[in-house]
Parts: structure tokens; sequence; C-alpha cells
């Protein structure tokens, strides 16, 4: 085994020879025509790169890294070219690896960006942490937002938090490495994967990580936070909402559109019970935050929201606490259609205590309280007719008050 891999590393010293000399020849001549110096020490330290043994290609990058004016970024790139073409030969072999490491980190720090390519296979390639996270750090400094290698350490991160979903096991310390270099490179097309890294359940150091690095991508915030409430899994949902409720670069306008957006997903009806389950706690957030928000183009999904949350309370699957808060949230609407719903509303419990059923004190008086914010006229006749019915006072003397109101 040791006598095959010396074989294939000399056999490769000479053709890197012959590679370097014709490059030095390319180089030179390109020089020339640019009227620019040829840098005779950066080929010295390529031929001995070149010809000389694994310790001695890393002294050689060790010494090129020390030279003043830098511009060993071909070396650099060639040192891990050698170890991608070896790749089958030299995977275990220690150091090789540390070869590996040591160039990558070097083309990272000269800046190098000819090496972006060779770094995302030997990232992809390797199977050793340290060299998976020097590529990585190299790619977060070297990449620009909009280059196409930005989506895939973008579908890796995605690729590693589905297995983390799935309880597989993943390297943490490589995820927390390629948050921080999407963190650096900034592309919003991150913002999903970040975001998702920031509330599965990591490590609390990668979620930090992750949270950090949302404050640092560019572009519309918004729009990013409604594609992950509608795309993406019901637990980053409601985390979402309420991330983008804390962040004051967004307009009120644009915290009700995302409001609006949470209050339509939790709606929909699914036959997963957990996911189910965390789609109601989205509705019920998202009600409160337009209740603050007075978001009266939300009014159609706010009596959706009203209708299934009585329901729900029928049922016994939530409490009154959320009938209530979805009352106070169809009173904020300030709209003829939400005066209506709250008024027919107020018929059915007129209804009830006519037939002798009991009516909860609190929903009554939560009914009334928030058609008298509304002061729509429309509902006159059902406020007048609960002065005739077995009310507790309080009741009757909160639709006298309205009443008045609507007198004056």
């Amino acid at each position: 085994m040791k006598r095959s891999i010396f074989i294939s590393v000399v056999f490769f010293m000479m053709l890197s020879l012959i590679n370097v000399s014709a490059q030095q020849a390319q180089d030179q001549n390109q020089a020339q025509t640019q009227n620019e110096p040829d840098n005779k020490m950066l080929f010295a330290y390529q031929k001995n790169f070149a010809r000389g043994s694994l310790a001695t290609k890393v002294q050689v990058l060790q010494d090129a890294a020390s030279e003043e004016g830098g511009g060993m970024g071909k070396l650099y790139l060639q040192a891990i070219r050698f170890y991608l073409d070896n790749f089958s030969t030299l995977r275990d072999d220690t150091t090789a690896i540390e070869l590996a490491k040591y160039a990558a980190r070097l083309a990272g720090e000269a800046s190098y960006t000819p090496a972006t390519e060779d770094l995302w296979n030997m990232f992809r390639q390797s199977s050793n942490v340290g060299v998976k996270v020097a590529a990585i750090q190299s790619l977060g400094r070297l990449l620009n937002p909009d280059e196409q290698l930005v989506t895939s350490v973008v579908n890796y991160l995605k690729t590693q938090n589905n297995k983390f979903r799935r309880g597989e096991d993943v390297e943490n310390q490589v995820i927390a490495e390629t948050i921080t270099a999407l963190s650096r490179i900034g592309s919003n097309t991150a913002f999903s994967e970040l975001f998702a890294a920031a509330h599965l359940g990591y490590p609390q150091h990668i979620e930090e990580r992750a949270l950090e690095a949302l404050e640092n991508l560019e572009g519309d915030i918004s729009r990013m936070v409604l594609k992950v409430i509608e795309a993406g899994f019901a637990q980053e949902k409601l985390p979402a909402l309420n991330w983008a409720m804390e962040q004051d670069t967004l307009s009120k306008e644009d915290k009700g559109e995302i409001a609006q957006k949470a209050l339509s997903e939790g709606l929909a009806q699914v036959s997963d019970q957990e996911k189910q389950e965390r789609l109601r706690e989205l509705r019920f957030e998202a009600a409160r935050q337009l209740t603050e928000l007075e978001r009266s183009e939300a009014t159609s999904l706010v009596i959706d929201h009203f209708d299934r949350t009585n329901v729900e309370v029928d049922r016994g699957l939530t409490s009154k606490s959320n009938l209530l808060e979805a009352i106070a949230c169809l009173g904020a609407m300030g709209t003829h259609e939400a005066a209506v719903r709250l008024s027919l509303y107020l018929e059915v419990l007129n209804t009830y205590k006519e037939n002798g059923q009991k009516v909860d004190e609190q929903v009554a008086l939560a009914v009334i309280k928030n058609l008298g914010i509304l002061g729509d006229e429309v509902a006159f006749d059902h406020l007048l007719y609960t002065m005739y019915l077995d009310y507790p006072r309080s009741v009757k003397q909160a639709a006298r008050e309205v009443l008045s109101e609507f007198k004056e």
C-alpha cells in the first residue's frame, strides 16, 4: 500500500513539474504582454512544491505564506489541486490532510477567487472535518452573493437541516462554519435555511450564529419572512412571525402583511395532529398581532379565525381566552363586515339566553364592547334586545352604554 502511494505521488510530481514549467512560460508571456513584472519567486515556490515530498510541500506553503507582498494564490491553488487529484490515495494521509487544510486557509486569506470551485470540490469530497471547515471558511471570504456556488452552499445547509430534523447525525462544527460563511457572503437566498438553523434545536452556539447571520443578509426582509411562513416547516412559521414583529426595520404595513399571511397559513387544515396544533398557535399569535396592527385588510381571514375558534372552544380544543382575543380582533378591524359578524353572533347569544341556555358573561361583554368599538349601527337591534333578556346587570349596562353612543 505504501509503495503504491509513493509511486502515485512520484508520478504526479513529474507531471506537476511539466505543468509548472508550461504554466511558468505562459505566465511570463502574459506578464510581458501586460507590462507586468513576472513573479520569479512564485515560480520558484511552485517548482519546489511540485518536486517535494508531502512534508516538503507543507514547508513550501509555510515559506510562501511568510513572503511579504503575497501574490502566492496560484501556489495555494496548485496545492489544493494536488490534494484533489490524489484524493483516492491521500484522503487518510495525515500530512496530506494538513497540507489541504493549510492550502485552503491560505487561499482564503490571500483572497484568491480562482480557487472557489476547487475549494468547493474539496469541501464536498473530503470527509475530514478540519478540511471541510478550512474550505468553507475560505469560501465565505471569497464568494459574492450573486455567484452560483452560493446556491450549492445553501443547499448543503438545507440537507443538513433536513438530516437533523430526521434525527440523523450531523457535523455541528461544519454546520456552524457554513452558517458563518453564509453570513459573510450575505446572500438573501440563505434566509430560509439560516432561519431554520436558528429554530431547529441545534446547540445554542449554532442557533446564535444563525440568528446573527440573519441580521447580516441584504434584501427585502419582509419577502424573506413571508417565504418562510408560506413554505417553511410548521415549527418554523410561528418563530418567523415573532421574529418579524421584533424587527424595527419593518414598517407597520410590512408587519401587517406578514401577520395576515401567518393567519392564512394558520387556518390550514392538516391531518397531522402535531402540525395542526402548531398551526393553531400560529393562528392565535397572528390574530394578536393583527389586533394590535388594526389591519382591516385581514377582515375576511379574521372572521374565519373567529368562526374556527368558536367551534374549537365548543369542542374543548382551546380555551375561552382565545375566543375573547378573536372577538377583540374583529373589533380592531374597523369594518362593516366585522360588525355584521359580531352582530350575528350577539343574535345567537340572545337566542341561547332566550331559550334558557347558558351564555358566558365574559363572552357577551366582549361582543358588546367590540360592537361599541366598531360603532356600526347594524348591531342596534341586537343590542337593544339584550335589554329584555335575563342577562346579568353588567351585560345590560354595557349594552345600554353602547346604545347611548349610537343615539348621540
